[in-house]
């Protein structure tokens, strides 16, 4: 690229004609049109922070697809664990022996659950380490309603989960 347009004019070059190619790449990997564009759109924002870096190189274009392959890598890794610990979650005898959680990466990952009151109720009974007691008490339910939410968002869980 020539040397005299700027970083900015470069990036948008850059989108035009790498998009298509970076979100089919992506989708064909992810299997989920919104996940490869958030990737796709990770990759570019990634991009946009390193562009001094990314345009010195030999080739800026395979230096943007590995990017997107490592936001790839490390998505599919983030959501593996959460997956992993939902699960625990769900099947934990002891809910006081899991482990800390990240509350941002649920919410990435399960943001149509993570909104859900009863979800919540999950997060303070099984992660918070809440007891269905102090749950229901904070939430103003008895403690059977409490109980039966938490069974209700680990069975939706157990759907998702499972997938299509």
């Amino acid at each position: 690229m020539d040397n005299s347009i700027s970083d900015k004019e470069r990036i948008g070059e850059m989108y035009r004609e790498m998009y298509g190619r970076m979100f089919a790449y992506a989708s064909c990997i992810l299997r989920d049109r919104d996940l490869a564009e958030e990737a796709v759109q990770d990759a570019f924002c990634i991009l946009c922070v390193k562009a001094e870096d990314a345009f010195t190189r030999d080739n800026p274009k395979g230096w943007l697809m590995r990017v997107l392959q490592n936001v790839i890598r490390n998505r599919s890794r983030q959501r593996v664990a959460m997956n992993r610990l939902i699960m625990r979650s769900i099947q934990a005898e002891h809910l006081d022996t899991l482990l800390v959680y990240d509350e941002e990466d649920v919410a990435l990952l399960y943001g149509d659950l993570a909104a859900h009151a009863d979800f919540q109720l999950l997060k303070r009974v099984v992660l918070d380490g809440c007891t269905m007691l102090e749950a229901a008490e904070e939430t103003g339910i008895t403690v059977e309603a409490c109980k039966k939410r938490v069974s209700r968002v680990k069975k939706l869980l157990r759907k998702k989960l499972a997938g299509p």
